[in-house]
């Protein structure tokens, strides 16, 4: 299907050995544009229950791509091709939040520019928090974005 030969040495000095790799769903046309020197603006990753559905809203328009995380799949098990390009991620709040912090962590290794965390089911009109005693106290899900320097690259 989607799966690819990667080499990599076993340890230093010895032989290389064979590793499957594969990309996550949709993964193939985006590192396809990437190859071709023709990068999306966005890269959308989809997670949750509409992830499907999301994916392919995003993948008409041209000026963005999407993949989509499947459900019990781990992110450092697949190739990321985001490098040089701001992703998005759209989280449904099905998928738990330690995995949305493995994603962001993924994707910030794999070069991406920057990881926006959008939790979908928050209306961002409400309220963020209030203060009370001299504290914030947050009462949603915000919208956060993640760069690269706080991630190191190293798998």
């Amino acid at each position: 299907m989607n799966r690819q030969v990667a080499e990599q040495p076993a340890s230093v000095g010895s032989a290389t050995q064979q590793i499957n790799s594969k990309y996550a769903a949709y993964g193939r046309a985006v590192a396809d544009r990437q190859r071709w020197n023709n990068p999306p603006m966005f890269i959308f990753v989809c997670v949750g229950g509409d992830a499907y559905e999301s994916t392919q809203n995003h993948n008409t328009d041209r000026d963005s791509s999407a993949m989509v995380l499947i459900p019990n799949e781990a992110p450092k098990a697949l190739i990321w091709p985001v490098a040089g390009c701001p992703v998005v991620i759209e989280w449904d709040k099905s998928v738990p939040e330690k995995l949305i912090i493995e994603l962001v962590k993924c994707l910030l290794r794999a070069l991406a520019v920057s990881v926006t965390v959008w939790p979908t089911w928050e209306d961002s009109n409400s309220p963020a928090g209030y203060y009370e005693n001299g504290k914030w106290v947050q009462t949603r899900e915000m919208i956060r974005t993640y760069y690269p320097k706080a991630v190191s690259n190293v798998a």
